[in-house]
């Protein structure tokens, strides 16, 4: 008899189902009052028309000894049935079908949203619209639904056989738990298992975490610090050796992508200071240093960064600063990060010296910089580092949060101006439009309608003011251009000089050397222009081309120029005139300008 029960794979997979619903703390509650055996017999699965899955009553879920499926497929059924208990609402009703039914809907979309197994291919079924408020309100709405009623009714009949669920009521002998009660002890030790995962106490396999001194930091900024608490929830203390100097980090780094926070075990570091260095990371990632960097010399950009974390830290009174030394400068406090980089590049070989917290002259933002998962990644981040501004603001009377600090955190909540919208603003800049005149001279069009009414016509600007709105686009046309990304700038800057009444557009190709298009009409942009080069870059001879033609007096000296490149041009070009750069998005510009930097996407 016992080989007989070895070899049965029915019971086997039952078995390992009910371990894994073991593993979750909602259901060891419910599971001391409750027992899943088979049903051997056939004494509540099986009648004359149907072969159900399982049967509830008081205390016993049964389980039929002949249904094939996997593990995961009983948890997600022994998991229904536990819950329609804790619910409580298995009871008598005039349409006990329908009731049953609505109990197990609501069980099923429990444990769906638990993720706890999956149903077995044969019951999967299409669901209904459940509406909030209780079961209540989900029978009366399939009540009067008599199509997705008689629907649902044969997917029940699979579950239980077509057995009504009402046994629970009649069992004299046995004494009635609280079924409520118990669910919701279960959910509470739920929450209290999550949050144990959370601030790193235990694995995801339940097991405890030894309590080192990267995961007590984590702690305390978890309970004690609201503005950095979500945002620590959700990385990973990484303090291994061996793993930090492959990394070659000499005290802390971050990977935004993996969600890992790696501090060298090896520092002797005091619980204030790791505090501190711990504080600075999360900053990083909250901020979202790697995606704002847009083409900035990478070790540059981390040491600006470096500049205006430590101070706010400083002035938050967060941990304490490590003795082994930091990047801070009082009189870099009320900067930006954008411009303290600014300020370091003009002596970037100085700059170079200085060292971050991985050493090494090595950024300590690590791992990948692009695809989903960094995204994603960073809008959590984001997303958390907004939460405990926001907790911070309206649930604690005194602030201590820098206002530079708040600053940046909400420029990050709000999305970025597009490309094309910054371009139209720099057009409508250098092109104001066209102030509309009158005159009775020539009467309007309306005047036929209502020939008694003067009606003045609106003037067209003389020829002069219309041959004055011009500019210039100085065209990179070497080997690394895309046919894409030529094709996306000039459809963009035809569309708005059309809107805005440019009159022609002196166009200059340039490669490593310039061909001077002419005038264009911007129109000729959008349908046939001929694009001259396709081999080095230097822009130089592009520029020198513009200014001969301002001193020939066929360019105007106050007239605009849109450079449109990728970067890879020389470090040292020079312009004179009013100008703009368009580059894509993740480039940048091989030198310093104060002019504007338009990145196509």
């Amino acid at each position: 008899m016992a080989k007989k029960q070895q070899n049965n794979s029915a019971l086997i997979a039952q078995q390992e189902g009910l371990e894994l619903i073991k593993k979750y703390k909602i259901f060891l509650p419910l599971l001391s009052e409750v027992t899943v055996k088979e049903d051997s017999d056939f004494s509540n699965v099986k009648n004359k028309q149907w072969q159900g899955w399982l049967f509830i009553e008081q205390g016993r879920i049964s389980l039929h000894p002949k249904r094939r499926a996997k593990p995961e497929e009983w948890a997600r059924l022994i998991a229904i049935g536990l819950v329609s208990m804790g619910f409580g609402e298995i009871k008598v009703n005039e349409q006990q079908s329908l009731w049953n039914i609505c109990n197990f809907l609501l069980a099923n979309r429990f444990c769906e949203d638990l993720k706890i197994g999956m149903l077995p291919e044969e019951l999967i079924y299409q669901p209904p619209s459940i509406p909030s408020g209780g079961i209540e309100y989900l029978f009366y709405q399939l009540s009067n639904d008599q199509n997705t009623q008689n629907y649902l009714l044969s997917w029940y009949n699979h579950i239980c056989g077509g057995v009504e669920l009402y046994g629970l009521l009649y069992a004299t002998a046995y004494r009635r738990p609280d079924w409520k009660r118990l669910l919701a002890s279960g959910i509470a030790l739920g929450v209290d298992n999550a949050l144990a995962k959370v601030v790193g106490k235990i694995d995801e396999k339940g097991e405890a975490i030894p309590l080192t001194r990267g995961n007590k930091v984590k702690q305390q900024i978890i309970s004690y610090y609201p503005l950095l608490g979500a945002l620590a929830a959700g990385f990973e203390v990484v303090e291994d050796l061996q793993l930090c100097q492959l990394h070659d980090v000499s005290v802390a780094a971050i990977d935004v992508s993996a969600k890992k926070i790696w501090i060298n075990p090896l520092q002797r570091l005091t619980e204030k200071e790791l505090l501190f260095i711990f504080a600075h990371e999360l900053l990083h990632a909250g901020l979202n240093h790697i995606s704002r960097r847009r083409g900035r010399d990478p070790l540059l950009w981390n040491v600006a960064c470096d500049f205006a974390i430590n101070s706010w830290l400083i002035s938050m009174g967060v941990g304490k600063p490590p003795e082994i030394g930091l990047l801070y400068d009082p009189k870099l406090e009320l900067f930006s990060t954008e411009e303290i980089y600014d300020t370091l590049a003009k002596d970037i070989r100085r700059t170079r010296k200085l060292i971050t917290m991985r050493g090494n002259n090595e950024p300590d933002l690590l791992g990948e910089e692009n695809g989903s998962i960094f995204t994603n990644a960073e809008e959590y981040c984001r997303r958390a580092l907004m939460q405990g501004l926001d907790n911070c603001l309206y649930n604690h009377k005194r602030g201590t949060i820098p206002a530079g600090l708040i600053e940046e955190i909400r420029s990050l909540s709000q999305p970025p101006i597009p490309w094309d919208v910054k371009l139209a603003q720099w057009f409508d800049a250098q092109f104001p439009p066209i102030e509309k005149r009158r005159t009775y001279a020539r009467p309007s069009r309306r005047q036929s309608i209502t020939p008694d009414i003067p009606r003045p016509s609106i003037m067209k600007p003389n020829e002069e003011t219309s041959q004055s709105r011009v500019f210039g686009v100085l065209l990179d046309t070497s080997g690394s251009m895309s046919l894409n990304l030529l094709g996306k700038a000039l459809g963009a800057i035809s569309s708005y000089a059309i809107s805005r009444d440019v009159y022609a557009i002196r166009v200059i190709c340039c490669d490593a050397q310039a061909y001077d298009s002419g005038w264009v009409i911007p129109e000729m942009l959008l349908h046939s222009f001929s694009i001259t080069g396709r081999g080095g870059t230097i822009l130089q001879p592009g520029v020198s081309l513009l200014e001969d033609l301002c001193i020939k007096g066929s360019f105007p000296i106050q007239g605009p120029v849109l450079v449109i490149t990728d970067g890879y041009c020389e470090s040292n070009l020079r312009i004179e005139m009013t100008h703009a750069f368009l580059i894509p998005d993740g480039h940048s510009l091989p030198f310093r300008t104060n002019s504007e930097i338009f990145y196509l996407s």
